[in-house]
C-alpha cells in the first residue's frame, strides 16, 4: 500500500468522523450554551419572584435560585450526553455505582451542602445580621450552598464553608435589640473607692442612651491599684459611639481631682 493510498484511507476516515459526531458536536455546544443561559435567566427570575414576595427571606431566595441554576445544567448535561448516543438509563446506572466512591471522595463538600440546606431551613441568622465565628466577625452578606459569605470588620470578603457555620459556635448579636457593654477603668490605691463608684456611675446614668445600669464595683485588686467594673445596656446600634464617649468622659472625668480632695486640700 503506497503512501498516497493511505493518506486517501486517512483523509475518508477523518471525513466519516466529522461526518459522523461533527454535527452531534455543534449541536452539543449549542445545547451547552442554551442551558448555560438558561440557569442564569432562571436564576434571575426566582431570585426577583421571590423578592416580590416580603415573606420569602433573601436567604430562601438564593438558596432557591441556586437550585433551580444548578438543576438546568444538571439536565443539560444529560441532554449533551444523549446527543452524542449515550443511553442516560446507563448513564444513571453508572453514575449511582460511581455516587458511593464520589460521596465518600467529597464528605467535606457534601457536609457543606447538607450544612447549607439546615442554614437555610432553620435560618439561625440572615444576609445582613452580624455573625461571630471561629475568629470571624461581619456581616452575612450571601448565604450559597457550600459557602457563606461575609465582610469582615476590615472590609474584606470572608469565605467560609457551611460545615464550619453549622457544625460550630455562632454568635449573633444583631438578633438583639439591645447591647450589654462592660467598662473596666483602673483607679489607684489610694482613692477613695466609694467616691470612684459614685463618679462612675454619675457619668453612665447621665447618658440618655443608656437603657439599664448593672452593678458597679470591684473587678480586681492590686498592690498599686484596683479595677472598676460596670455594666450598661443600651441600644444596638448606639453601642459604638455610646462607648467611646464614654470612655473619653471618664478620661476627663478621672483626670481632675475629686471633690473630697479638693475639699481637703481647701481646708
Amino acid at each position: 500500500m503506497g503512501i498516497e493510498e493511505q493518506w486517501n484511507n486517512a483523509a475518508n476516515v477523518l471525513v466519516a468522523l466529522i461526518t459522523t459526531y461533527g454535527l452531534r458536536v455543534v449541536g452539543a455546544i449549542i445545547i451547552l450554551c442554551a442551558g448555560w443561559m438558561t440557569s442564569r435567566l432562571l436564576y434571575t427570575a426566582v431570585v426577583r419572584l421571590c423578592q416580590q414576595t416580603p415573606r420569602i427571606d433573601r436567604t430562601v431566595a438564593l438558596f432557591l435560585g441556586n437550585a433551580a441554576r444548578y438543576t438546568v445544567l444538571v439536565f443539560t448535561f444529560v441532554a449533551v450526553l444523549t446527543t452524542f448516543g449515550i443511553a442516560t438509563t446507563s448513564f444513571v446506572a453508572v453514575l449511582g455505582a460511581l455516587g458511593i466512591a464520589i460521596g465518600l471522595a467529597l464528605q467535606g463538600t457534601l457536609s457543606n451542602l447538607a450544612a447549607g440546606i439546615m442554614l437555610v431551613v432553620f435560618r439561625p441568622f440572615h444576609i445582613g445580621d452580624r455573625v461571630e465565628t471561629g475568629g470571624v466577625t461581619g456581616i452575612a452578606r450571601e448565604i450559597n450552598l457550600f459557602f457563606t459569605e461575609i465582610d469582615g470588620d476590615d472590609n474584606t470578603r470572608v469565605i467560609i464553608p457551611n460545615g464550619k457555620l453549622w457544625g460550630e459556635i455562632v454568635k449573633v448579636p444583631t438578633r438583639n435589640d439591645t447591647a450589654r457593654l462592660e467598662f473596666r477603668v483602673p483607679r489607684p490605691a489610694n482613692e477613695d473607692v466609694g467616691t470612684a463608684i459614685s463618679r462612675l456611675r454619675g457619668l453612665i446614668e447621665g447618658d440618655q442612651r443608656v437603657l439599664n445600669v448593672g452593678a458597679i464595683g470591684i473587678d480586681s485588686l492590686e498592690a498599686d491599684k484596683y479595677t472598676l467594673a460596670a455594666q450598661v445596656w443600651v441600644p444596638r446600634d448606639a453601642a459604638t459611639p455610646f462607648k467611646f464617649d464614654l470612655n473619653r468622659s471618664i478620661k476627663e472625668e478621672f483626670d481632675r481631682k475629686p471633690p473630697a480632695a479638693v475639699e481637703r486640700r481647701a481646708g
